[in-house]
């Protein structure tokens, strides 16, 4: 066996190594602790997939001879269908796409697993469907049964000299990047913050002119981003990934009772920390519905109207919305200038009689989509010094054409 045994990390726990006995309890994970510590049982844990957790599964006790028995015990997903898929694997195996024969559970294809693996935990262990069974009785008993007849450890066959193996291989990234200034997301901006009497998040959004625009409850973090997903307030992927991270924060401080403001760390709660008797009258006030103070936001930019753009001297910063008019070499293109109305500033704009020309290099940045995206009719927030020419040198261009629109 191998010293570092199990292979792989699951949620499962250790019992005796050396016992013949394994116990996949499905989605039933307060069956673990009962069983894992009974005589014979090597290892117990839960699946919820048929695909990778199954494949971890054979990695496990594959590399453990000692395991002789599989013991499928608790409650199916009644999705994923992981325990229907192991027994079908143990009496069908595989086909030449590596797809469960027989397997009703949701893509129950063991990509990461290969044949020889799969034929070895088929002769290695006995499996036995005990799939609904929720008595931690009635499973002790099954348990000391398969002990009391335990054959020994497995030794693999004679004409396999060398079993294949599949293991999982990633390529390594690192973590970081550079996230879009907020105050480029034309959608506007959220303020997160507790109504702890109701045991609701409150997420009020607001255009970015900071007018207040819409305000939605809930005690999930999940349902309440694809809410926001689902209406259309978010464009930027990085605008969307730090309201999942914030709204998930509240929704911890909400179930352990964490102090939480909007960009900070969560605390524990003012009111735990401080001796009951030398406050005894005070409130958390920074966990008080009444009384929570919205993080200062970045104060956003309008666009340059045509006057603004037309008295600015050579050298000095643009910024700009366009609509591409033509591509006059490699990044370098001409375009007119626009202006934002007055009822949707940051998406709704008018053409002027101006005309510009940009370019830009490998230090721009591109926000809200790609360069392959700056093409004609294209609409773009330009941001760059002006030459004396009157051409933009962008060092930033933000893509439009899928949020904003020509009246």
């Amino acid at each position: 066996m191998d010293t570092k045994w199990p292979l792989v990390a699951g949620t499962y726990q250790v019992g005796d190594p050396m016992g013949p006995i394994a116990v996949c309890a499905l989605t039933s994970e307060r069956l673990v602790g009962p069983l894992v510590g009974l005589p014979g049982v090597a290892i117990a844990g839960i699946v919820y997939t048929a695909n990778l957790g199954i494949s971890r599964i054979i990695t496990n006790i594959t590399a453990n001879p000692s395991i002789r028995f599989l013991l499928i015990c608790g409650r199916d997903s009644p999705i994923f269908k992981p325990g229907q898929s192991l027994a079908a694997l143990a009496e069908r195996g595989i086909d030449n796409d590596r797809r469960i024969v027989g397997a009703e559970g949701y893509e129950p294809v063991l990509t990461t697993t290969a044949p020889d693996q799969v034929h070895q935990f088929r002769r290695q262990v006995e499996v036995l469907d005990w799939g609904g069974e929720e008595d931690v009785e009635a499973l002790k008993t099954q348990i000391g049964a398969l002990f009391a007849r335990s054959p020994g450890a497995y030794k693999a066959e004679a004409n396999s000299s060398s079993q294949e193996t599949t293991t999982e291989h990633f390529a390594a990234i690192r973590p970081g990047g550079i996230r879009e200034p907020l105050l480029y997301d034309p959608k506007g901006y959220f303020v997160i913050s507790l109504d702890r009497e109701k045991g609701e998040i409150i997420l009020r959004h607001y255009l970015p002119s900071h007018t207040p625009a819409h305000e939605m409850r809930g005690r999930g973090a999940t349902s309440m981003l694809l809410g926001l997903l689902r209406e259309g307030l978010v464009t930027q992927l990085s605008h969307a990934g730090y309201l999942g991270e914030e709204l998930a924060k509240a929704q911890t401080a909400l179930q352990f009772g964490l102090g939480y403001d909007q960009d900070r760390p969560l605390r524990q709660a003012e009111s735990t920390i401080k001796n009951a008797q030398e406050t005894p009258m005070k409130q958390d006030l920074a966990d008080s519905p009444a009384t929570e103070t919205p993080p200062k936001m970045p104060t956003i930019q309008l666009p340059m109207t045509l006057k603004e753009f037309q008295t600015k001297a050579q050298g000095s910063k643009a910024d700009i919305v366009i609509t591409v008019t033509g591509l006059l070499k490699p990044n370098t293109l001409s375009g007119t200038m626009l202006e934002s109305s007055e009822a949707e500033p940051f998406n709704a704009f008018h053409r002027t009689q101006q005309e510009v020309e940009v370019d830009w290099d490998a230090s721009t940045r591109v926000i809200m989509g790609v360069a392959s995206e700056i093409e004609q009719g294209a609409l773009l927030r330009i941001s760059g010094l002006v030459d004396e020419k009157g051409t933009i040198h962008a060092d930033a261009v933000v893509i439009l054409t899928k949020v904003a629109r020509i009246l």
